[in-house]
């Protein structure tokens, strides 16, 4: 792995380079103001619906019994709701998104593992718990002393976790002999985003299928593609209208996978 203040070049284990461009502090900060703007927003949504719910208990028992219990209520469910919202809205959305939430998606940015590799529960939980140390004495204190230090702008949890916050989209391919389809010659050129995510097993399913689809019927043909696409698209996240048919979809990733093969 190599690192500047801009880049970093990963190899993967099929001894591929690519080499992203490292999210800045700038964008970073921007996309935790936006996340913060929601969660507070969804908190106080919370806090609305319990006071509403606290003010309304009281009067359905007219002795009063429940006017103490009910504050205290709201107190214990305000209290948990701010730590599942604090904590689990970056846990839950980086894990399910791919490394994405909501300002981070806004900034076109992504969490990935330091191989290149989408984040998974166990990066997320980890890089997430670690940043009450990154933020411990104010807004980011230490997390930017940190990433000002760090060669690949990582903070502690990003070390912890391995994983590094990279701009979305911008990845080269360091080729090898071949010439691989530039952005301009793909009708989907963001499938190069999710390269890294073919497994050979997969590879085999769809080469099988574009050299057999002249033996089927057309109906069949068209049906078979759209599912193993479907698949694929669901598998990866990725959200994204198909802009050709399923088979110019599954064309370009075997391509594109191939490509990569010939460039180790």
């Amino acid at each position: 792995m190599g690192t500047s203040r801009e880049t970093i070049t990963i190899q993967t284990p099929e001894s591929v380079r690519f080499q992203y461009v490292l999210a800045g502090i700038g964008s970073r900060a921007a996309a935790y103001l936006l996340d913060t703007a929601i969660r507070y927003l969804a908190i106080l949504c919370i806090f609305v619906v319990a006071s509403l719910l606290g003010s309304l208990l009281p009067g359905l028992v007219p002795t009063g019994m429940l006017l103490n219990l009910s504050r205290t209520w709201i107190l214990a469910l305000a209290v948990l709701a701010y730590g599942i919202v604090d904590l689990g809205y970056f846990i839950f959305f980086e894990a399910l998104w791919n490394g994405q939430t909501p300002g981070k998606r806004k900034q076109g940015l992504r969490v990935v593992r330091i191989s290149g590799q989408p984040v998974g529960w166990l990066e997320s939980v980890i890089r997430n718990i670690l940043r009450a140390v990154d933020i411990a004495l104010g807004f980011y204190p230490i997390g930017l002393i940190v990433i000002f230090f760090s060669g690949a702008n990582q903070r502690i949890g990003d070390y912890a976790a391995g994983t590094v916050v990279v701009v979305e989209g911008k990845r080269k391919l360091f080729h090898g002999k071949g010439r691989t389809p530039g952005a301009k010659d793909l009708v989907h050129p963001e499938i190069e985003n999710y390269l890294t995510l073919v497994e050979p097993s997969q590879y085999q399913v769809l080469k099988t299928f574009l050299q057999r689809r002249g033996e089927m019927d057309d109906p069949h043909r068209r049906e078979l593609a759209r599912l193993l696409a479907r698949q694929l698209l669901e598998k990866w996240r990725m959200r994204t209208r198909l802009k050709g048919s399923h088979e110019v979809f599954l064309e370009e990733v075997v391509a594109l996978y191939e490509e990569r093969r010939r460039a180790i």
